[in-house]
């Protein structure tokens, strides 16, 4: 009886809101951004007008966050023990709503919703998910939980309903919206989001989104399918961690597979302002062509025109002062080789229907070209590179490849870049290494004949047994 009646209270609000909306186009139309957008029509806030039922039939259970995925699939923790779900965790794919992608192949509004799930939950002071009915449902890939997603704001005294708050503020389309629970609730609130045409229903531009310039894609998804864009322009946003030459290092960490991926960028002899953005703990997005050189891949052809600041292929600074991520490993993570990392990406097709795909790639191969950190090493040998000059002597370069073993004899390269010491004239030798063991090395993983080792630019990137 009770959701009957929710049902035609709901539907005498959708008319009542066709009624005023179709009233109001004549007046001004809304580019569109949350909360109204601006455009006279005042917004009906669908979300405050749904209760959460604790005694309903439906399934429930008070959560935490375990990881944040997107905007509308996040993994939940169970704040009491409970065997109803698999692995002991919840990964939630919220029911009625779809958004934009933004954790493979990014699409326009997907980090914007994905940032918009992030903070409510970030700042609820609890969360509370709900079955559509009397039974954990899993959706067509058999591992992700349809729930109906309810958090309640710091201060606040009542929960929210997310999925119903996201349609609300047109963060995401329909997906199978009038089949579900609270189903007339959700069409109401979609429908008044198309009609204020907020966000994904606007021509407004995204704030996240960089233009149609290259395929947007995270450094996740191109580490994982790195051949199919060889020679393809592509976009793709990380931190800075290291600048060395005519290239940067660029990564971005993923919660669901807790690593860091990344990528080197070339950006050649180029000056100004290109650099200012190319700083080490700058975030930045980058447009420019996916290459292989010498068995290792980066990305060329980057540029920021200072005249044209807005051109859809340009450079973008994203925020300043980042903390420069660096991932503790082994020497076996890298040299073994039985280290995985298993990473899932979901596209949805025109029919709303996801499907799966489920890679596994080398540990190794999943952090190339990412800050690195190693513990605990001692050099068993050492080899300069030389050139010849002039008189044909033989004279070091100041590149040294330094061969390490750890604890249980796993060995490593450690190649540095010429070292200069204070004088900046005076190159760092083999004999300043020697009889030296090293507490902790921190640098870029790359991969050289067949192997991985880690560069080094500075110095200062080692620190010695007392």
């Amino acid at each position: 009886m009770k959701k009957l009646f929710i049902r035609i209270v709901t539907l005498i609000c959708v008319i009542a809101l066709a009624l005023t909306v179709f009233a109001a186009c004549g007046e001004k139309d809304n580019g569109g951004s949350g909360s109204g957008g601006g455009s006279g029509t005042e917004m009906t806030d669908y979300v405050s007008q749904l209760k959460l039922d604790m005694d309903s039939e439906t399934k429930k259970q008070e959560v935490t966050v375990k990881f944040y995925i997107d905007g509308d699939t996040t993994h939940f923790t169970p704040t009491s023990n409970s065997g109803d779900f698999i692995d002991g965790y919840i990964k939630a794919r919220y029911l009625a709503v779809n958004t934009p992608e933004s954790t493979g192949v990014v699409e326009k509004w997907g980090k914007t919703a994905s940032n918009f799930t992030h903070e409510k939950l970030v700042n609820a002071q609890k969360i509370i998910v709900e079955s559509d009915d009397g039974n954990w449902n899993v959706d067509s890939t058999g591992e992700r939980y349809l729930l109906w997603v309810w958090y309640m704001p710091n201060g606040g005294t009542e929960y929210r309903n997310l999925n119903v708050e996201l349609l609300q503020e047109g963060y995401g389309r329909s997906s199978k919206t009038s089949d579900n629970r609270y189903g007339e609730i959700a069409g109401a609130a979609l429908f008044q989001a198309q009609q204020l045409k907020l966000n994904v229903f606007s021509n407004k531009t995204d704030p996240n989104y960089f233009g149609n310039a290259g395929e947007n894609i995270t450094l996740k998804y191109l580490r994982f399918h790195m051949e199919d864009y060889i020679q393809h322009p592509v976009r793709v946003t990380g931190i800075v961690t290291a600048r060395y030459g005519n290239s940067v290092y660029i990564e971005e960490y993923d919660e669901e597979t807790e690593v860091s991926y990344g990528i080197a960028v070339y950006y050649g002899y180029k000056t100004g302002k290109l650099l200012d953005i190319l700083k080490v703990g700058n975030e930045v997005d980058v447009m420019g062509t996916v290459g292989e050189f010498n068995g290792t891949y980066q990305i060329s052809g980057v540029d920021h025109n200072e005249v044209r600041p807005n051109l859809l292929e340009n450079t973008q600074l994203v925020s300043t002062d980042n903390e420069v991520p660096c991932t503790q490993v082994s020497v076996a993570d890298l040299v073994d080789g039985t280290r995985k990392v298993t990473a899932t990406f979901f596209k949805t097709g025109e029919d709303g229907e996801e499907t799966k795909e489920e890679l596994t790639i080398d540990y190794g191969q999943a952090i190339m070209d990412t800050h690195v950190s190693i513990k605990d090493l001692g050099i068993t040998s050492m080899y300069s590179t030389k050139k010849e000059d002039s008189a044909g002597n033989k004279i070091p370069t100041g590149q040294i490849s330094i061969t390490c073993a750890d604890a249980n004899q796993k060995s490593i390269v450690l190649r540095t870049e010429p070292l200069y010491k204070a004088d900046r004239t005076t190159l760092y030798a083999e004999a300043d290494f020697e009889g030296k063991s090293i507490s902790s090395v921190h640098g870029i993983v790359d991969y050289y004949s067949g192997a991985y080792q880690i560069s080094v630019w500075e110095y200062s990137c080692f620190t010695f047994a007392q």
